[in-house]
């Protein structure tokens, strides 16, 4: 098909090139319409959302503030408290107290209510003192069971202080013929007078109740509550099913805590609303993603519209512009322009035996005679370069070096020449930091090191007449610089500053971390440099393959300056200050980086 489709006269590729292009671009903006539509929906929704899922979270907050208030003046009621302080048992007696005494009122309030279906009142004995039902449920069950559960141990735990949970037939232990579904809330009973435990309470609440006090109007059939208790266990649920009962898989909910998100159960996606309670209940709330974009439908109609109109609009403009002949010729501008910037290898592919085919097969002939001359000449000079570098580096035996460097420190240390020892091994570890294994980068900690041991050594050598600081901190260990990027710099410091003053003199190395860069300050106290001395050691030289000169200082600082040319092209700064008689500071600032990869660098 492809090579059908190649050798079709240019009207033809042109038709079928441009009812592509427009079906592409048609296709891209009708999906970006629909996505951006849907963002926005999804927005707005989120935020109403969350409206809901809050006032649910404060009509929540109020049932468990209501039960907890009346269930605080129940159990602190002088009835209440009589009949547990005294250890009794006579269920029939407390019943007539609390409906007959300055307890009445809040019995009253508890029928005409309706806040909870269940209550049971336990003291020290296994029977309840008390229950009432407003659901048929009955056979409340014995204090010894109760106590037995993991739930008794978390009510006392909580010393007093409600306990709500979901009661299910797994932790049931408080009821035995349970009609209906229920929320459970359990406190301890202390006496008023010594503060010992001297009872049990438990309320329930049937989640039908609450859904219809709580959360009526506040969803429909497509739309889902699902209230988390503390532990992240399901406490109510209203609505669509958000999860199976028979593996709890809540995973859709993980790292949701105030704010919405699109998740997907089964195989539908929902937006998810989540709103936390203080009490640390979790109300999320889902609606259908379907039900949201069904509206937008509308776009894809007009999106089928705008392809079939683009459609023809095209054909008709590329009959109209067929001689205008641009591809092909594109590709070999293309090509020319691949070829001026450097690449000698550029070739374009010829398919076919058209025009272009011909002027293409023209191109690349005067490409292949045009390398072959570079070739010839430029590449070959680079090589035989190359080839010289080579060799001389050949020359040198690192491993013979250290050889011989290790031999002398013995012979040094047989001889008790310790400070000749001393300088052995700080020359053999500079040499080894200045090889740095072939790599052009290394860290600053050991820079550091090379020219604390470089100092060292021309300590040695100056006796007292050098004295050094440097002070990099270790922060910067960790950051990665061109290697003996500040080593030559301290050498030109000594050369043409310490070396010239009799009395000696001081060399200070700082080092900073400022808004993403390195900074580098190199300063002394030398006999400083006249202003045609600075300018032969900053300016770059035009290479040559003589060297005359018997100082290597500014050549030293010539490679640095080369080498961060190269490595990091504009991105750095190097100013040198010199006065005669008065010293010399020089400030290089370089990108900080962890991290280098030297064959993208270079």
């Amino acid at each position: 098909m492809y090579r059908s489709f190649m050798n079709l006269n240019i009207r033809n590729k042109l038709i079928a090139v441009m009812v592509l292009s427009m079906t592409l671009v048609v296709l891209v903006l009708g999906y970006y319409s629909f996505q951006t539509s849907k963002k926005q929906i999804v927005h707005k929704v989120s935020a109403t959302n969350l409206s809901v899922a809050k006032v649910i979270d404060n009509n929540l907050a109020g049932l468990q503030r209501t039960i907890s208030d009346w269930s605080t003046v129940f159990i602190l009621s002088s009835a209440v408290q009589s009949r547990l302080q005294t250890g009794g048992n006579g269920g029939n007696t407390l019943e007539s107290a609390l409906y007959s005494g300055p307890t009445s009122s809040i019995m009253d309030q508890m029928l005409v209510t309706g806040n909870f279906d269940y209550l049971s009142l336990y003291g020290l004995t296994d029977d309840p003192l008390y229950q009432v039902a407003t659901d048929d449920s009955s056979g409340a069950q014995p204090l010894s069971v109760i106590s037995d559960s993991q739930l008794y141990t978390e009510t006392v735990d909580r010393n007093g202080a409600p306990y709500w949970f979901p009661l299910t037939a797994e932790n049931n232990r408080f009821v035995g013929s349970n009609r209906k579904d229920k929320i459970g809330m359990t406190r301890i009973i202390r006496s008023t007078l010594t503060g010992d435990r001297i009872g049990f309470l438990f309320v329930g609440v049937n989640k039908e109740t609450v859904r219809s006090r709580y959360l009526k109007n506040l969803y429909d059939e497509d739309q889902g509550i699902l209230v988390l208790d503390e532990r992240g266990a399901p406490l109510l649920s209203a609505g669509r099913a958000l999860y199976d009962p028979q593996t709890l898989d809540l995973s859709f909910a993980d790292g949701l805590s105030n704010g919405s998100k699109i998740v997907k159960v089964g195989r539908e996606e929902l937006l998810l609303s989540s709103s936390k309670s203080n009490s640390g209940w979790q109300i999320l709330y889902a609606v259908p993603m379907d039900s949201l974009t069904h509206e937008l439908n509308s776009i894809k109609l007009f999106v089928a519209i705008l392809l079939i109109a683009g459609l023809l609009l095209s054909v008709l403009l590329v009959t109209i512009l067929t001689s205008f002949i641009t591809a092909p010729i594109k590709n070999l501008l293309q090509s020319m322009k691949r070829f001026q910037s450097g690449r000698f290898d550029e070739k374009v592919e010829v398919l076919h035996r058209d025009e272009i085919g011909q002027l293409s097969r023209g191109y690349n002939t005067m490409v292949a005679n045009i390398k072959s001359l570079v070739d010839e000449t430029y590449v070959l000079r680079l090589k035989e370069k190359e080839a010289e570098l080579k060799a001389l580096q050949s020359q040198i035996n690192p491993h013979f070096l250290y050889n011989m460097l290790d031999t002398i420190f013995w012979e040094a240390e047989s001889a008790g020449q310790d400070r000749i020892s001393e300088m052995v091994i700080n020359l053999s570890r500079l040499f080894r930091l200045s090889l740095n294994r072939g790599k052009s980068f290394t860290s600053v900690a050991k820079e550091k090191e090379l020219i604390e041991l470089y100092l060292s050594l021309q300590s040695m050598r100056f006796k007292d007449k050098l004295t050094y600081r440097i002070d990099i901190p270790d922060e910067l260990n960790r950051y990665v610089i061109l290697k003996l990027s500040l080593q030559p710099f301290i050498e030109n410091a000594l050369v043409h500053g310490i070396e010239r003053k009799r009395e000696g003199g001081h060399v200070q190395i700082s080092g900073a971390l400022e808004e993403g860069y390195l900074r580098f300050r190199i300063e002394d106290n030398g006999s400083g440099m006249e202003a045609k001395t600075l300018r032969e050691v900053t300016e770059l030289r035009t290479e040559s393959d003589v060297n005359t000169q018997q100082d290597t200082g500014g050549y030293a600082v010539q490679n640095v300056l080369q080498r961060l040319k190269h490595y990091y092209r504009d991105n750095f700064r190097l100013e040198y200050k010199s006065k005669p008689g008065e010293g010399t500071l020089v400030e290089l600032v370089i990108p900080a980086q962890i991290d280098i990869q030297e064959d993208i660098i270079a």
